[in-house]
């Protein structure tokens, strides 16, 4: 009998890892919130000069490698679910992964790359 093709690490891990995720969306989501309600007007000068501040990119990257995290497992699942074909859910596996590392990797080329 041949055991089907779910992933390696399934289970406990992913969703301890999808739970911490959720956690710290909501912290850093809540941080910002707080803050942006301290900021009188927010437009391009303001936002560029919070964002010189190194705990707030920190922050802000912080809450997009989060959220890439959290919906890679949140899709990883459904696709693990839903698409049965092994050779299509890896493709679509791997275009989801590539599309969330890609966004990860653009919002630290855009934090960092202007300003440090």
């Amino acid at each position: 009998m041949r055991k089907p093709v779910t992933g390696s690490h399934s289970g406990t891990g992913w969703w301890l890892v999808q739970r911490f995720s959720a956690v710290v969306l909501l912290l850093s989501g809540l941080i910002l919130w707080l803050g942006y309600l301290q900021v009188p007007t927010l437009d391009y000068a303001t936002l560029s000069a919070l964002l010189q501040a190194g705990s707030i990119r920190l922050l802000v990257w912080l809450l997009v490698a989060s959220l890439s995290l959290h919906a890679w497992v949140g899709l990883r699942d459904v696709l693990m679910d839903y698409v049965k074909p092994v050779s299509l859910r890896l493709a679509l596996n791997l275009l989801v992964t590539l599309v969330l590392l890609l966004c990860t990797v653009w919002t630290t080329a855009i934090l960092w790359g202007a300003h440090g």
